[in-house]
């Protein structure tokens, strides 16, 4: 569910550089990197997660998401949980860059028990990343530091580790996840106040502090049925650990384990230029 707006980022880059403008503006595109020609690669995506943090209802999203690449260059693997982000190589095997993830809200509507807990609204968390590939093209290790908009959402870090493995038009990732969260994060995510538990009646008074909120393993698999079209079925497992799992919101109404299951198709081709 990260790469939700990754969609209409890339459907209004396309259009804020389309059209009568074009012919003015190519002079100053060329010279920051962004003039064509380029492999334009349109996914739709398909995504079954958890609908919040800790639920154990589940709830599928559908978006279109838009990558670009130069001609005749190879593109570097990026796990299909990635949150959406431009990467700015350092060296060939070290890069970082800005990101952006959107993460969906835990509403009183998602389950009736919920009713007196506060809401967890949706938000976008920007951020960074820094990635290393220790072996090349094998081996990737990679970290993404966010915080959401809203003064509750907190700073959270993903890390992971993937192996890659490439056998003909088969690729293959699998590895280690870690999240780690601070105080305000955890308290707005699996915190019970005073008045929560007065006014629910089924949980009592619990404070989250900073820490781990869980660990698991993401796998993936593409494959390239031909220059143009390819596709990807990818699912992971995390268990949530710490306070998270302890939460009595977690623990009366919802799951410790935590699964994600989704399926990527794409089409590529030339495009000559913004």
């Amino acid at each position: 569910m990260k790469k939700y707006v990754g969609g209409a980022f890339g459907l209004v880059l396309l259009g804020l550089n389309a059209g009568p403008a074009q012919a003015t503006e190519s002079g100053f595109l060329n010279a920051i990197g962004l003039g064509g020609p380029w492999v334009v690669t349109a996914n739709g995506k398909v995504v079954v997660s958890p609908r919040w943090s800790g639920s154990d209802k589940y709830s599928a999203i559908a978006y279109p998401t838009l990558s670009f690449t130069r001609p005749g260059e190879q593109r570097e693997w990026e796990s299909p949980e990635d949150s959406v982000s431009y990467r700015i190589p350092l060296n060939d095997v070290v890069s970082v860059g800005p990101v952006i993830a959107y993460r969906s809200g835990r509403y009183t509507t998602d389950n009736r028990n919920l009713a007196g807990i506060h809401d967890v609204r949706w938000t976008l968390e920007p951020g960074l990343f820094f990635q290393v590939w220790a072996v090349p093209k094998v081996l990737r290790a990679r970290i993404e530091i966010r915080r959401g908009f809203r003064d509750k959402d907190g700073f959270v870090a993903d890390l992971g580790v993937d192996w890659v493995n490439q056998i003909g038009g088969l690729t293959i990732g699998v590895g280690p996840r870690m999240s780690i969260a601070d105080g305000s994060y955890m308290r707005n995510q699996y915190g019970v106040t005073f008045q929560d538990a007065a006014l629910n009646g089924q949980v009592t008074p619990f404070k989250a502090t900073s820490g781990i909120q869980s660990a698991g393993v993401y796998a993936s698999a593409g494959y390239q049925f031909t220059e143009q079209w390819n596709g990807t079925l990818h699912g992971g497992y995390s268990r949530l650990v710490g306070d998270a799992a302890d939460s009595p919101i977690v623990r009366k109404f919802g799951d410790k384990d935590q699964w994600t299951v989704g399926a990527t198709v794409g089409y590529s081709f030339n495009f000559a230029g913004f």
